[in-house]
């Protein structure tokens, strides 16, 4: 029997919900470790919309299938319950005991979450002890695996921990991995014309350098997984995105906060959960 702490994913009835617990049943697999679902009945939003006490949801149809989702893809390492609360609140709690945190990118929630379900855009500002994967309604689990995960690198601190989650996810799943670095150019930067080699952006040598600098201990430890560097000169977030269609994973550090503030998210990991076509993967670090 696994010793590993489980991987926990919110539940809501909504087809992101029940994407989200595929995607995570198949990382605990991959990782050996069971597997959590959690129904979070928000009792404050049924008064708020004025829904009657009988029609009121008691989470036993969403268990059922979620059970029903399970049983499809043949996972039963796994346990199931409700709670009441605040979605993200209840899953950021028990997140403190759990390998990872999966959510959909969009839920049932209403005009909040017409865009970007708001228990991923609030987990994702919070969650400051693990990993927290969004996962969106693009991802389909039928398909093969790209082979490829993308890691945004930008020399930070936190920028560290993400990229310890990527090649460890890439140890385990054999993928390569691309580590990306975006900058961006100012308008008011002189003109190629003015440029010592008119052929060498004056930027590229910094990229390069940080790039290397950055991976070097992280080829050096995973000498099997391929890597590859990038620089482009374009938005960090676009440049992301952009990649994410061909990549399994895209990994991005975060910026861990006490406050309860969406505010305080990595602007790069809050932009990227809109555009991006394959699982974020937010990784925050601790001391920050």
């Amino acid at each position: 029997m696994s010793t590993q702490l489980p991987v926990l994913v919110g539940i809501d009835g909504s087809r992101d919900g029940l994407i989200a617990l595929t995607w995570a049943a198949s990382y605990a697999m991959l990782h050996d470790a069971p597997l959590h679902a959690v129904h979070v009945v928000d009792d404050d939003r049924h008064v708020a919309v004025g829904a009657p006490t009988n029609a009121r949801d008691d989470g036993s149809e969403v268990l059922e299938d979620a059970l029903d989702e399970l049983e499809l893809i043949g996972f039963r390492a796994a346990s199931l319950e409700v709670q009441h609360g605040h979605p993200a609140q209840v899953l950021l709690e028990q997140s403190e005991g759990s390998k990872a945190l999966v959510v959909g990118r969009r839920g049932m929630g209403g005009f909040a979450e017409l865009v970007l379900g708001s228990t991923s855009q609030v987990c994702t500002a919070l969650s400051t002890t693990v990993p927290l994967v969004v996962v969106p309604d693009t991802w389909d689990p039928a398909a093969p695996p790209r082979g490829r995960i993308v890691v945004g690198i930008d020399g930070s601190v936190e920028g560290q921990d993400a990229l310890q989650f990527a090649f460890e996810q890439a140890a385990t799943t054999g993928a390569e991995i691309l580590g990306l670095h975006a900058v961006e150019i100012p308008k008011s930067y002189p003109d190629p014309n003015v440029w010592d080699d008119p052929d060498q952006e004056p930027w590229r040598d910094t990229a390069d350098e940080l790039l290397t600098r950055t991976l070097e201990g992280w080829t050096a430890k995973y000498p099997d997984i391929a890597v590859h560097r990038r620089s482009v000169t374009d938005h960090a977030v676009l440049a992301l995105a952009r990649e994410s269609r061909d990549a399994d994973l895209v990994v991005v550090g975060g910026l861990g906060c006490t406050a309860f503030s969406e505010l305080r998210m990595g602007s790069v990991a809050r932009g990227l959960l809109y555009h991006s076509h394959s699982p974020v993967a937010v990784v925050h670090h601790p001391e920050f």
